[in-house]
């Protein structure tokens, strides 16, 4: 005996889509890839004057339809479902049928065609073999009717739900499934029954199957991996999963991948890193195993940096490893790595610390427990530090004259001071360095634009007080004109006219200098003595001269103290090269060489790297004003603003401009 199971004749499921509702959402859309368009019955057959639903699965909004001959059937679209009406007196052909086409058109202009087939009477037909087709248990399979008569009814034996489950008729499309094993012989008989009482027999034999994957390996790039999927080509349904770890026993706990199955897709979710055999058993004892490789972790720092840069040679970092598989270790510091850093370390978090010690590039080896390696570029990169007008380097000229080495500097017949830096604003007699009335480097005065570079030296007599200024302006964030400069200036005793005893180069170019005065062919004097200094603060300066309200507005990297007559070529080969403490300390002609690139806030003092040693230290002063008390005490005051901004930025190497 059999039993009836009705289904109405419905439109297919379909998916919900948001219409484009304003023109702003129609050009966010517009810059989305387009959706095709897909439907869910591209063919269908109609009595004349019959209707049939189509869904649109997929698609972008705003649908049209346009049916090519509406004399054969006409359509309308609402929402994501499509209505096709056969015409009920449609001229049909001699076979007692007709067809056409209907587009449907979405906002993106994408198409899909729905052929419509139209007749009197069809023949039931569908899209299996006569002799009806086998499944394996758990299998799914799409039964089409291709051709009939509309209203539907699918009918299955008494009891036959133990061995198939048939779902819902969409369209004209049903699914059937597998759930249990018939007899050869015996097959289960489906029957499509249509309005005009054409019929139509399917029969089904559910069989067992050696259990056959699409594959038998998987690997994961690393424990946090997407899962992967292995359908099942043919098995016998009930599926469980064992892992086994190497020569261990099979169990059931999933440590390192964990696989579930739904309709014979069998999903790998990754855990941790390892090798497992995945063993797959179906209710009926067919086994295969599915070969799984996690990778482990690649070690990765914090904000998934690759590098690490420090900006001065005394500042410090630390940063934490965000992944990786523990047990981290810090390669031994290679003689490379120690030049150009203090120390490195990991601790036992995971976070690393560094403390530069030199500028330039090196490279960190990191591991952990699973041998994974990462190579860690570390820059340490030069700064330069503000000045401007509340700081300025004060250097005991006076006091290094006393010691035997620096004797030299009470008669001195050469002297070149060259100094790299960026004016960041511009004021008449602003000072970069050297010794008030002695032999100086500033801007001239008389105006605060358009300024020149300015060589002023010691008197000749009473009535020359040499001036030698730059043909070049100096530009300045004032003047939104801002350059980085190398400025050297020479003095060479030797010379028997003011004009050749006095040399300014720019950017290792030789400057041509103006007099300020009718001195240019005067005698200059052959020797100088440093400590004879004018002004209030009686000390070689970096960013001021003697006088308190003649302070420079610059950002400072390097300046150098030689006690020779530098030539052009040397300007030029050495303009911005960092010499090494070692290489400074040894040059008996570089006396005094100070590097502001800390990058450190609490700094109270620049160490000279010069060969004339630590008397010559650059100590940062603050400048007096107003109604404080007019002293020149060494001030402990770090080299930092009072608020978050730094005091150390970015070096560019000056150049011919």
């Amino acid at each position: 005996m059999k039993r009836k199971l009705s289904f109405l004749f419905l439109s297919a499921l379909t998916i919900p889509f948001l219409m484009v509702s304003c023109s702003d959402d129609k050009e966010e859309q517009e810059v989305k890839p387009a959706a095709d368009l897909v439907v869910d019955n591209s063919s269908v057959t109609l009595l004349q004057g019959d209707e049939i639903t189509v869904g649109i699965t997929s698609g972008n909004g705003d649908y049209y339809v346009k049916p090519f001959d509406e004399s054969v059937a006409t359509a309308t679209v609402n929402g994501n479902k499509v209505t096709i009406k056969a015409t009920e007196n449609s001229e049909l052909e001699e076979n007692n049928r007709t067809e056409t086409t209907v587009l449907v058109i979405d906002g993106r202009k994408k198409v899909a065609r729905i052929q419509v087939q139209v007749a009197k009477l069809w023949n039931l037909t569908v899209d299996t073999p006569e002799e009806g087709f086998d499944l394996f248990i758990g299998e799914k399979r799409l039964i089409k009717i291709l051709t009939g008569n509309g209203d539907y009814q699918i009918s299955v034996p008494e009891g036959a739900d133990k061995y198939l489950e048939v779902g819902e008729l969409s369209g004209q499309t049903f699914p059937v499934t597998a759930k249990f094993e018939t007899e050869t012989d015996h097959p289960i008989e489906i029957t499509i029954t249509d309005k005009k009482d054409k019929t139509v027999v399917i029969p089904i034999v559910v069989n067992i199957v050696d259990l056959t994957l699409k594959s038998n390996e998987a690997v994961f790039a690393e424990p946090d991996a997407e899962s992967q999927y292995i359908a099942i080509e043919k098995g016998n349904g009930g599926y469980t999963f064992t892992y086994q770890v190497e020569d261990g026993e099979p169990t059931v706990e999933a440590t390192i991948v964990e696989a579930s199955e739904d309709e014979n897709l069998i999903t790998l979710k990754p855990k941790a890193r390892g090798d497992v055999k995945v063993i797959v058993t179906d209710q009926k004892g067919s086994e295969e195993v599915i070969a799984v490789k996690v990778n482990p972790y690649e070690i990765k720092l914090e904000g998934n940096a690759t590098s690490l840069s420090l900006n001065g040679f005394e500042v410090s970092k630390e940063i934490s490893i965000s992944r990786g598989n523990g047990e981290y270790k810090l390669a031994e510091l290679t003689d490379d790595n120690l030049k150009y850093l203090e120390s490195a370390t990991i601790d036992e978090n995971g976070k690393l610390a560094v403390k530069a010690k030199w500028m330039g590039t090196t490279a960190l080896t990191i591991t952990d427990a699973a041998g994974q390696k990462m190579e860690l570029p570390v820059t340490v990169n030069a700064v330069s530090s503000r000045l401007e007008h509340d700081r300025y380097l004060h250097i005991d000229i006076k006091k290094y004259a006393e010691s035997l080495q620096g004797a030299w500097v009470k008669s001195v017949d050469k002297l070149t001071f060259e100094v790299i830096f960026y004016p960041t604003s511009s004021r008449s007699l602003q000072s970069f360095i050297g010794l008030e009335g002695v032999f100086l480097l500033r801007c001239e005065s008389g105006k605060d634009t358009n300024l020149r570079f300015e060589l002023a030296t010691k008197k000749i007599s009473a009535d020359n007080d040499p001036r030698f200024r730059s043909k070049q302006i100096m530009g300045s964030d004032r003047q939104n004109n801002g350059k980085w400069y190398h400025v050297a200036i020479v003095y060479d005793g030797s010379q028997a006219k003011a004009k050749d005893a006095y040399t300014m180069y720019i950017n290792g170019v030789k400057e041509e200098l103006t007099p300020a005065g009718n001195y240019a062919d005067a005698e200059p004097n052959h020797t100088l003595n440093l400590t004879d200094i004018g002004g209030t603060d009686h000390a070689l300066l970096i960013g001021r001269s003697g006088e308190n309200w003649r302070y420079g507005y610059c950002k400072v990297y390097q300046a150098r103290m030689w006690k020779t007559v530098r030539t052009e070529t040397e300007i030029k080969r050495d303009l911005c090269k960092l010499f090494t403490k070692e290489e400074a300390n040894e040059n008996q002609d570089l006396v005094g060489y100070w590097v502001l690139s800390k990058g450190i806030g609490e700094t109270e003092k620049f160490e000279n790297w010069g060969s004339g040693g630590e008397d010559l230290d650059g100590y940062v002063y603050r400048q007096a004003f107003g109604n404080e008390e007019r002293s020149f005490e060494k001030s402990t005051l770090p080299a930092t603003y009072n608020g978050s901004k730094s005091r150390f930025e970015p070096v560019e190497c000056p150049h011919s401009y």
